[in-house]
């Protein structure tokens, strides 16, 4: 591997200690500063029934891993979610589904603003791997879009909750190891005194991989500054820099020439785009990666004004990567380029106010999506065919606008009705190299020229919840949603396969248009006795002109819009609290899949479901925790097979027409996870001492086609504060 140099490290835990020795000036306080209970350190997972949208609150602490967890790992054991991940921290452009729409369709918010990329040259949308868990307090989660407030999504939201400042100085060092090399470390620091308070956080994390050339360093700085004033008014700077060094794994298959039986057979992926056409008979190899540096900066603004609760928020995400490219079978460097995949920034405005019995909302967002090319710095001499060309830069290449209005009316104690409306509009312009005709199935000539997408779209939401007694609460949502093309769908639209200029088919796609859905869903929670919790959930979902994209036709890809995907479902859950320090949960998902009218994919004639989707999953856990911290908890995690369209490969988003693809099914599988977390007290230093195992019986499965999960895996965590 080729490491990063982690200069940047030391100088993080050296601001992060100069910030600590700076929390008692910060922590002087006047007889009027209020003293604060801090909240117990393992909180219970929340699921908040609302006429507006239900979501439910995981927090992290409880739920994360003690060494190299990812935020996936924290809720996928929440129903209706589903995590695909792959080795140890290797990135992946689609990791999480709620109710089998991931992030390109799902909206992440940070604080409750966007976080979703550009998703071009290599298809990241979010990348979880460059989050760090520690600089969270809790994630919600909220499926389908059922509240007018958050707009361009189909799936839901996952928002990212920031961990606050504490009240007292704390400072907070974590440190772990656990198989494949594993370690991680971070240290904290967090104070507020009457009008200012801050937290920073340094981390750091390492591994070795499970896969063929896996291995991974990361280092991130963190820091949370507020400014409170006016009694409910506050003011916070926040800004995330996040550096690493992501080895590609490599494609190890036994028989093949430079098997290495040390690793388990997997595909390889180089992760990064735009493609490369390698010559033929060669790859990437060993030693290839990528360095990734990525900066989030967000300024917000909340107050009470004329009597309304207001809110403001700016925001801007940059990421920057160098790809590095070694040939697999003579070990030569052949490709370095560098290239910035993400230049977004945006806006948000929020107005709420009591009115009697309504609670009236307002406000308006903004997302300008952009880029910059590829820079070709290095190509080995007579290696390839065709060199790799630069790119250009797409600086605002799509603008997104929305507005809002919605009410929430309790109409009575057991009665309260939502309404919402938003609208939404898209603009999207750039040049695109387009495909004037084929021949032989080959492109005969391109034109440049500008493609151009304007939509905007009315949006109604509507809600229910009813609670004829106490222990009981019945609730519906209904609303439109849509999801417009994104930036790789808006490009290759027009920049890729054109089937209506190709003499050798007989095929017309529809022109590009946004996916335009209406969602239902109605269940009940109920509480029968205190310390259970009962729920149950249906929801149909009806989305016209799905967007799909295909690999293999040429140039590149076709990107088309299906004419409908419907997707329906039940979810199932429970939690109880046994007494004497026990308490248990479950939860069912059963969620079931069809598209129609799809033209292009030719695995359409052997499945109409999309893939990887499982039918069916569940999760159970048992836990036992006493007053002063210790906990030892078991959880069993199950999924059903899933089939997934191959040739040559996994291809999961479908394959030319007249190629001869099969299905593959990937086994269910079940893990079982071991943690014990026992307390340690000395003079002003608490902790705890974590150890535990991961994939307990050490079960061979996928999450991901042909990328084997880790095996079993034992860890020992150390966390500090004092």
């Amino acid at each position: 591997m080729v490491m990063m140099r982690v200069v940047i490290f030391p100088g993080l835990i050296a601001l992060g200690l100069l910030f600590v020795s700076c929390l008692p000036l910060m922590a002087e306080r006047t007889d009027e500063t209020p003293l604060v209970t801090l909240e117990p350190l393992t909180v219970e997972e929340k699921k908040s029934v609302s006429a507006e949208q239900n979501v439910e609150q995981v927090d992290v602490k409880s739920e994360r891993s003690a060494i190299v967890s990812r935020i996936p790992d924290v809720i996928d054991q929440v129903p209706g979610v589903d995590v695909q991940g792959r080795g140890v921290l290797t990135p992946k452009s689609s990791q999480v589904r709620l109710r089998g729409l991931d992030e390109r369709r799902s909206l992440i918010l940070l604080d409750g603003r966007p976080l979703n990329g550009t998703g071009v040259m290599g298809g990241y949308f979010v990348d979880w791997s460059m989050l760090a868990v520690e600089d969270f307090e809790r994630v919600d989660v909220g499926k389908g879009a059922f509240s007018a407030r958050y707009g361009n999504t189909l799936g839901g939201v996952i928002n990212l909750v920031p961990a606050r400042p504490s009240e007292k100085p704390e400072v907070l060092f974590e440190t772990g190891y656990k198989r494949y090399d594993t370690f991680s470390s971070f240290l904290s620091g967090s104070a507020r005194s009457q009008n200012f308070g801050a937290r920073v956080l340094a981390g750091y994390a390492s591994t070795d991989g499970n896969l063929r050339n896996s291995e991974v360093e990361r280092a991130n700085f963190s820091g949370n500054f507020y400014y409170f004033f006016g009694g409910d008014g506050e003011i916070r700077f926040g800004i995330r820099y996040t550096e690493g060094d992501f080895n590609m794994p490599v494609e190890n298959v036994e028989g093949a020439p430079g098997y290495d039986p040390d690793y388990p057979e997997n595909a390889g992926s180089y992760l990064a785009g735009p493609g490369i056409q390698f010559p033929s008979g060669d790859t990437f190899g060993d030693g290839s990666y990528y360095e990734k540096k990525r900066t989030e900066m967000d300024l917000s603004f909340r107050k009470e004004l004329l009597g309304f609760q207001s809110e403001l928020k700016v925001y801007r995400n940059y990421e920057e990567r160098k790809d590095v490219f070694y040939s697999y079978n003579t070990g030569e460097k052949v490709l370095v380029r560098d290239c910035v995949p993400d230049r977004s920034w945006g806006w948000v405005i929020r107005l709420g106010r009591y009115l009697a019995d309504h609670h009236v909302t307002f406000g308006a967002d903004a997302n300008y999506q952009g880029y910059e090319g590829t820079n070709n710095t290095f190509i080995r001499a007579n290696y390839f065919t065709r060199n790799p060309t630069d790119g250009s830069n797409e600086l605002d290449a799509t603008r997104y606008h929305g507005l809002y209005v919605d009410d929430t009316w309790k109409v009575t104690e057991w009665l309260t009705l939502y309404g919402g409306l938003r609208y939404e509009d898209y603009y999207g312009n750039r040049s695109v190299d387009v495909v004037t005709g084929y021949q032989n199935g080959r492109p005969a000539g391109f034109e440049t020229t500008t493609a151009e997408f304007d939509e905007s779209t009315l949006l109604p939401k509507f809600g229910v919840t009813v609670t004829p007694r106490r222990w009981l609460t019945i609730f519906g949502h209904a609303g439109r949603a849509t999801r417009f093309p994104d930036n790789p769908a808006f490009y290759w639209y027009y920049g890729g396969y054109r089937p209506e200029v190709d003499p050798s088919v007989n095929i017309q796609r529809k022109p590009l248009t946004y996916e335009d859905a209406v969602q239902y869903e109605v269940g009940t929670r109920i509480t029968p006795l205190e310390g259970v919790s009962l729920g149950f959930t249906w929801f149909d979902y009806r989305i016209d002109d799905y967007i799909r994209w295909i690999f293999g036709y040429s140039p590149s890809r076709v990107v088309y819009n299906v004419d409908r995907v419907n997707i329906h479902g039940v979810e199932m859950d429970g939690r109880i609290r046994l007494g004497g320090g026990f308490s248990g949960f479950f939860n069912v998902t059963w969620q079931d899949t069809e598209k129609k009218g799809d033209v292009l994919d030719a695995s359409n004639a052997l499945t109409d479901k999309l893939s990887e989707i499982p039918e069916w999953k569940f999760n159970i856990g048992l836990s036992y925790e006493r007053e002063n911290g210790l906990l030892a908890k078991v959880t069993l995690r199950w999924v059903d097979d899933r089939q997934v369209p191959y040739l040559n490969g996994g291809s999961p988003d479908g394959t030319p027409l007249g190629t001869p693809v099969t299905l593959r099914s990937m086994d269910s599988f079940a893990v079982v996870d071991l943690l014990v977390r026992y307390p340690l007290t000395y003079g002003p230093f608490q902790g705890y001492i974590s150890a535990g195992v991961e994939n307990l019986l050490d079960e061979e499965y996928e999450e991901e086609l042909d990328f084997p999960a880790p095996e079993r895996t034992f860890f020992v965590g150390l966390e500090v504060k004092f």
